[in-house]
């Protein structure tokens, strides 16, 4: 079991690196604040996390936490957690909706043996293909969480 910071959680190799981030006080997801399909989603966790969950785009970064390039935070989101963790794409995101709640995406990700790797490669798919996504999250969530 890792630690994310306001609750324990089983994380896995994939997606996740060390980091010299330590010393925060929650948890952190950097996202690109210039797309329009990362900033709709964060919106929407950020309604489920509440303050569990402090949330940045990379391009208002601290300096301390530059270690990371820009075109990777283009790829894709990046969870900082407060024991130095540093984890991203799916792996990212299964660990935000554990601390939102909803544990049962992390168990499968973690615990599954093919279910990281299938995660990752959709994760893949969508990040590559934002605009399209955002169009059918659109679609389907007519709601707009600003």
């Amino acid at each position: 079991m890792q630690q994310l910071g306001t609750t324990d959680v089983s994380l896995s190799n994939g997606g996740m690196t060390k980091t010299n981030a330590s010393g925060l006080s929650h948890p952190m997801l950097v996202y690109d604040g210039d797309c329009s399909f990362c900033k709709y989603w964060v919106n929407r966790w950020r309604r489920k996390t509440g303050d569990k969950v402090k949330y940045t785009s990379f391009q208002e970064l601290p300096e301390e936490f530059r270690g990371t390039t820009h075109a990777q935070f283009r790829r894709s989101v990046y969870l900082f957690t407060t024991y130095g963790q540093r984890l991203h794409g799916a792996a990212a995101v299964a660990a935000l909706l554990h601390l939102s709640g909803h544990s049962t995406w992390n168990w499968l990700y973690h615990r599954l043996p093919l279910a990281g790797k299938v995660a990752e490669a959709g994760y893949r798919i969508v990040a590559d293909n934002r605009d399209f996504f955002f169009r059918l999250t659109k679609l389907f969530f007519r709601d707009n969480p600003r």
